[in-house]
């Protein structure tokens, strides 16, 4: 490696994005599209929060809908205590 290299490597100015778009590709869902945007949490900066989301309506948050139907049980419904007098 160059002398030159190491030099310029630690000397570089890399701007970190806050927010922007991502997508995935779901093997049997297809291709989703977020947003996303990142907070650095005040007490403490070395961990940051990232918050995705997606456009209500969206074949991406259909798709999220199927997927989640797929794990998620049922709603049990449980008797009130005064349906078991």
């Amino acid at each position: 490696m160059l002398p030159e290299f190491t030099a310029w490597w630690n000397d570089h100015r890399v701007l970190r994005r806050t927010h922007g778009t991502k997508s995935y590709r779901h093997p049997v869902a297809g291709h989703h599209h977020f947003s996303y945007e990142s907070f650095q949490t005040p007490g403490d900066p070395d961990q940051t929060l990232c918050v995705y989301n997606v456009e209500p309506g969206s074949a991406t948050a259909e798709a999220l809908r199927m997927l989640g139907s797929w794990t998620t049980p049922a709603p049990q419904v449980r008797p009130s205590p005064a349906d078991t007098w």
